[in-house]
């Protein structure tokens, strides 16, 4: 379900218009917490958003700024996580960079991310984690549209 960028490949033809469906507020559970996400309205080539993880308890996960960028005839989803306490996991110029590699009807295959479209108000993210314990992975968070924007 999750597809990795060779060297070679080139993203297909895309932009921001084929994510603008995900503009809105979204809900969901995560591994035994919750998720919540917010993407915002296009500008300039760029569809910013942020997402949250929680515990039962309450306990902030994460925090995640992203962005889908239009690049070169395509777009590209970029990420940067913090702490709770707003620490960057990928360091002060650091993000993750997801390419796309495929799209279908439904479903975006990125460089170690893919979304797929369940209906206007479900979609589900597939993410192979990078890093630490569960390195390869694949995390799996279902999500609900909460609000249009």
């Amino acid at each position: 379900m999750v597809r990795t960028w060779t060297d070679g490949s080139v993203s297909p033809r895309a932009s921001i218009n084929d994510v603008q469906w995900l503009v809105g507020d979204w809900q969901g559970s995560l591994e035994g917490g919750m998720q919540q996400a917010t993407s915002l309205s296009p500008v300039g080539g760029h569809m910013p958003g942020i997402s949250r993880g929680w515990g039962s308890d309450g306990s902030i996960w994460f925090y995640e700024i992203n962005d889908f960028v239009e690049v070169n005839g395509s777009i590209e989803f970029r990420v940067k996580h913090f702490s709770g306490e707003l620490a960057a996991w990928e360091g002060n110029n650091g993000y993750i960079r997801h390419r796309l590699i495929e799209v279908t009807n439904q479903t975006m295959y990125f460089d170690g991310l893919t979304i797929v479209k369940e209906g206007t108000e479900h979609y589900t993210i597939y993410v192979r984690i990078t890093e630490g314990e569960r390195k390869g992975q694949i995390l799996v968070v279902h999500q609900t549209r909460v609000a249009k924007r």
